[in-house]
């Protein structure tokens, strides 16, 4: 009998060894589901954020010399970005995506804003809220006093705290006659079960204001080169107006300040550039070297273009401009032509450098290797 009686013991200490490796497993596993559950919520919000910034102002509200960058997106809710805005907590340190709708979609990346309450900034209370495990893990930590900020593209609304509650889940949130912002996650923060209450923190508009503090005016883009193509062959236009070329793609290269690329000059460097393009095709093939050394001073003729007919484009023609800061320095084109006649007909692939001195731009070289 002693036998079987310790024999139970230890199938029953064996047991309980079991039971309770498995529960420190879950635990565990919760945990880390948990970790990286946060790591990547975290990682998609900030990137969220990237993305609303760049949308507010393009490149860091760059100023150039010229001027100073002008807010590119609209103030109405024409934009496809799901993030209608940011919240700010300085006292936590927090910088949230905000996102229509409080369902696992928008919580699991970004603060969501509660759709039967009112915008930020509107009479009423703006419910917004988020996981007690992701961006209000320490919300418990606001004091009064503290600053909540909401910034939209054309407004940053700011509040201060005035109090906080614990309420059982799906109690009613007054809805106050003045501007008001609810801030609601589950309680207790980073708990490893699904809670019965919410923490509220209540904070009232003090503020409002334009987001962006820069001047909204577009960078004034230089005058574009011009071409020192001589009368005879500028009267014949040297313009896609009366050309006909195919184009391809306009590309960026070099160094350009991001209010320069963002400004009207890339637009005006490439049309000068395929002005030059096309004073060099006209030059050679009306057999004008005498223009052909006004437009692409010390550079070599290509003589399959010499005399020959107008060229048949086989390709779009892409072109690529260089720039340092907020000058355009340099001009690359690229095509594929058929030549009909002249001294070397045949198939070439086309690129033409071209040279921005000051207000002038040349053909700086023009190559033609068969195709």
């Amino acid at each position: 009998m002693a036998g079987i009686r310790d024999r139970r013991r230890n199938w029953v200490h064996r047991a309980l060894i079991v039971s309770g490796a498995v529960l420190v497993a879950a635990a565990v596993s919760w945990e880390l589901n948990a970790a990286i559950w946060t790591h990547h919520a975290h990682q998609q919000g900030s990137a969220l954020v990237d993305q609303f910034r760049h949308r507010v102002t393009p490149h860091g509200r760059d100023r150039g010399p010229a001027g100073s960058v002008a807010r590119l997106t609209s103030c109405g809710s024409g934009s496809s970005d799901p993030v209608k805005g940011l919240l700010e907590i300085p006292a936590l340190g927090i910088t949230a995506p905000v996102e229509e709708g409080v369902d696992d979609r928008q919580l699991n990346v970004a603060v969501g804003h509660l759709t039967t309450s009112v915008e930020p900034g509107t009479a009423g209370t703006s419910v917004l809220e988020a996981h007690n495990v992701s961006y209000f893990v320490n919300i418990s930590n606001l004091k009064s006093g503290d600053t909540v900020r909401y910034e939209t593209p054309c407004r940053t609304l700011t509040f201060q705290v005035e109090n906080h509650a614990v309420v059982p889940a799906g109690s009613a949130v007054y809805n106050t006659p003045d501007p008001t912002l609810t801030l609601i996650t589950c309680w207790p923060t980073n708990a490893l079960w699904f809670t019965s209450q919410r923490y509220l923190v209540n904070a009232a508009e003090v503020s409002s204001s334009d987001t962006s503090a820069a001047p909204l005016t577009y960078e004034m883009a230089a005058s574009p080169p011009s071409v020192p193509a001589p009368p005879a062959l500028a009267s014949q236009g040297l313009t896609l107006t009366t050309n006909s070329i195919p184009m391809g793609t306009l590309s960026l290269a070099g160094s350009p300040a991001p209010s320069w690329a963002q400004s009207t000059g890339p637009l005006l460097s490439e049309d000068a550039g395929v002005s030059g393009f096309i004073a060099g095709i006209k030059s050679l093939t009306q057999d004008q070297l005498g223009w052909w050394a006004d437009v692409a001073p010390g550079v070599a003729a290509p003589s399959p273009l010499v005399g020959a007919p107008g060229p048949r484009y086989q390709s779009p023609l892409d072109v690529t401009v260089s720039a340092q800061g907020n000058v355009a320095t340099s001009v690359t084109l690229s095509t594929t032509v058929t030549v009909g006649g002249g001294r070397q007909p045949g198939r070439y692939a086309v690129n033409v450098g071209e040279t921005i001195h000051g207000a002038t731009l040349v053909i700086s070289s023009w190559t033609m290797q068969a195709a």
